[in-house]
């Protein structure tokens, strides 16, 4: 742990878990031979809205499928980000050498927690009785830990402000670390586990066996920049870090370092939770996309607001990501020289830097 002054106060900046955020992993993508032996193709989309299974029967009535995909998760899957615009979501830049169906049940701003529980936990099930998955995705945690984050930083906030508030000081110290609230990333990979779970238990033979591939998102930099529902429009919501981080006191790199230090821990706690289970696959994101510039209001670099990326965002962490893993896991056997390295990490992590100004 170190001291650093700020404002004429000391403010703290601890390190001592730095070790535990590095992965080493290889990962691929489809080589120029690779995609001109076989058409690779984006995965047709099977909207369920209200759990409808009778979509996916006429679906799969209606083309014939290599394979079926389901996908549950927030804003990077759900279709809707922004209204109309296209690929400004992780399913469709997705590509595969199949026909593949993507049954998405995907919600703007849901929680893990949500998808695990009452009628979307039910919906899966049934889902999971009724059909044979090659391969289930999911997009989960984010929406959580942005929530409860920007709350205690709210509430840092009106205490500079000398108002009411109803976290400890205790909490606002935790506050230099983020990762030191584990608590809220136990519950993170709980509910995660309990998604497993009903992996675990289809009724259909083909799904319980389907790997799962469950990312852990990538490193931003919180701006003013809230998300256009109606593309063109300033109807929407967002932002949703930077308001109570700017309240809160910090800096643009302060904000920068704690947006880093809430990924990297999620990255650490969904390795270490399922290095070893079987058929969930962690798809590590760090770094591959530039962070937007601070206090930017529109699309910047490789991010359409403060937390979805643009299309050509998406696309990046589609080619290098998941490609390769997702069609092997559909049955693609790649011949040799059909994959080549893919880009590595450009941007680190500057979780340890900066620090977090006391409260006032």
């Amino acid at each position: 742990m170190r001291s650093e002054s700020s404002g004429g106060k000391v403010f703290r900046t601890t390190i001592g878990w730095r070790k535990n955020v590095t992965v080493s992993q290889k990962h691929f993508a489809v080589s120029a031979q690779g995609l001109a032996n076989k058409p690779w193709r984006r995965m047709v989309r099977i909207d369920t809205v209200g759990a409808d299974t009778s979509a996916v029967i006429k679906a799969m009535n209606q083309l014939a499928f290599d394979a079926l995909v389901y996908a549950e998760g927030d804003s990077w899957f759900d279709k809707f980000t922004p209204i109309p615009s296209e690929g400004t979501n992780l399913l469709e830049e997705i590509r595969t050498p199949f026909v593949a169906g993507v049954v998405d049940v995907a919600h703007i701003g849901d929680e893990v927690r949500d998808m695990v529980r009452s009628w979307q936990a039910s919906r899966t099930r049934e889902m999971f009785r009724l059909f044979s998955f090659k391969a289930i995705l999911l997009s989960a945690g984010g929406n959580d830990l942005k929530n409860v984050f920007a709350d205690l930083f709210a509430n840092k906030g009106l205490a500079r402000a000398g108002q009411r508030s109803r976290v400890s000081e205790e909490d606002f110290e935790r506050l230099a670390t983020p990762a030191s609230f584990t608590e809220f990333f136990e519950d993170v990979i709980t509910n995660i586990q309990r998604f497993v779970d009903m992996r675990d238990e289809a009724q259909d033979p083909v799904t319980r066996k389907a790997p799962i591939f469950v990312h852990g998102y990538d490193y931003l930099q919180p701006r003013p920049a809230g998300a256009s529902i109606f593309s063109g429009t300033r109807i929407g919501r967002g932002p949703w870090l930077y308001p109570a981080l700017e309240a809160a006191g910090l800096s643009d790199p302060q904000m920068r370092s704690v947006a880093d230090a809430i990924v990297d821990e999620l990255n650490r706690q969904l390795r270490a939770a399922f290095l070893d289970v079987a058929d969930v696959h962690v798809i590590d994101q760090r770094g591959l996309l530039t962070p937007a510039e601070p206090r930017t209001t529109t699309s910047s670099n490789d991010w359409m607001d403060e937390i979805h990326p643009t299309e050509g965002g998406f696309a990046k962490l589609a080619r290098n990501r998941w490609d390769v893993e997702l069609s092997k896991a559909l049955g693609w056997v790649p011949n040799a020289g059909d994959v080549e390295p893919a880009l590595p990490p450009s941007n680190g992590s500057t979780a340890f830097g900066g620090g977090l100004p006391p409260v006032a």
